[in-house]
């Protein structure tokens, strides 16, 4: 697939999934519209909005904050061009590095392995767990550092390479419950849970998180009786410190019990915190942490602490997907790939559209590079209207 087919099926697929969720927030208020055409220009979508509207717009314009709740976009405007009313959505930046495109490098991947982001030298960074002696990961920053957008894409990345009989994965965000554990906190994690290789629904809340950890510990158990060790299961656990911290006691042993052991019977953790200078991590730091990946982190000697490696680089790394990979003493900086809500859409639309029994993951395409092949700043306007009942590009 080239890229300028890539970028077509990705925009395509954007738009189809912004107009349905445009005509469902309408037709939830009762307003008598459609939207038939449009134009994708460099910062913005312009959705056409047919005549009937016109009686109803001073009302579409106070729907504004649930279309930007649904396009996961602030901004919408409703604006007039030459005699036309027109809905107008800010297009969503393009990232560095898109994980479907870094999938079409036509990269030879081993079972079990992600494609987590890019080296400094345009190299695929890897991460394996196809062996016993590869064991957990810990992913430390702080705050907007990019750690559960990693976790996102190692997570989506092993999905798209492997059968789910192979490999299962469970997600986790550990933060407290809110409102004395009335309401859950929102985790971007959640959408995963729609990925066929989920072994349960994503766990959100520390109590949850405390009981699928036990869970874990009783299968790493009878795994170990029996000498089991397949399907692999890869535990993601962002806000790992708060599970720590968890009053019940048991959860902290628990989790130091699958460091231990949960290799040799096929579980591995992938975990995030931003309490990477917490005492809680001195015995975690030893046991089976095969791969660290630092954040920016502004305390250098945090960094060093964690990193065992003296990368001192932490402090000076700009967030938002800039890493630190520390194997033993080989440091590696790469740009982690990354997977937004409409590219997820658009992976899970094409895993369940497979024929059963959907154990083959997406094919990986020759692709000769990551970036668009049409220069942003000479970017014209592309038309778009609605046939078959999904968008079509002009």
């Amino acid at each position: 697939m080239d890229v300028e087919s890539d970028s077509d099926t990705r925009l395509q697929h954007q738009l189809d999934v912004q107009l349905h969720q445009i005509n469902r927030v309408m037709s939830s208020h009762h307003l008598a519209a459609s939207i038939n055409s449009g134009e994708v220009h460099r910062h913005v979508v312009n959705f056409d909005l047919q005549d009937q509207v016109a009686s109803g717009i001073e009302k579409l314009r106070t729907l504004r904050r649930d279309l930007a709740a649904a396009l996961g976009t602030g901004g919408v405007q409703v604006v007039r061009e030459a005699d036309r009313w027109k809905l107008q959505v800010p297009r969503l930046d393009d990232p560095p590095v898109a994980l479907l495109r870094l999938h079409r490098l036509g990269v030879s991947l081993p079972s079990h392995t992600a494609m987590i982001g890019l080296s400094d030298g345009g190299t695929p960074v890897l991460m394996g767990f196809s062996s016993g002696r590869f064991g957990h990961v810990l992913v430390a920053g702080d705050p907007r550092a990019g750690k559960t957008s990693l976790l996102r894409t190692i997570a989506v990345s092993l999905a798209l390479g492997n059968r789910q009989s192979t490999l299962q994965l469970q997600l986790m965000d550990c933060r407290p419950d809110q409102n004395g554990g009335t309401r859950r906190p929102e985790s971007a994690l959640v959408p995963l849970g729609y990925l066929p290789h989920s072994l349960t629904y994503p766990s959100i809340g520390t109590k949850q998180c405390a009981e699928i950890t036990h869970f874990l510990k009783e299968e790493m158990a009878y795994r170990r009786q029996g000498r089991v060790s397949k399907p692999r299961i890869v535990c993601f656990i962002d806000n790992v410190d708060d599970l720590l911290e968890y009053d019940d006691s048991s959860a902290g042993g628990d989790l130091y019990r699958l460091l231990q052991y949960g290799p040799k019977s096929g579980i591995h953790l992938v975990m995030s915190t931003e309490s990477a200078d917490s005492p809680l991590f001195e015995p975690m730091l030893n046991a089976s942490i095969t791969m660290r990946i630092i954040g920016r982190i502004e305390d250098p000697v945090a960094a060093r602490k964690l990193s065992g490696a003296g990368a001192d680089q932490a402090s000076l790394l700009n967030g938002e997907g800039d890493f630190l990979s520390v194997v033993e003493n080989t440091v590696t900086y790469f740009q982690a790939a990354f997977i937004g809500d409409y590219d997820l859409h658009l992976a899970l639309s094409e895993m369940q559209s497979r024929p059963m029994p959907r154990l083959l993951a997406r094919p990986i395409d020759s692709r000769p590079m990551l970036a668009s092949s049409q220069d942003p700043e000479s970017h014209s306007p592309r038309k778009f209207s609605m046939g078959n009942g999904s968008v079509e590009l002009e």
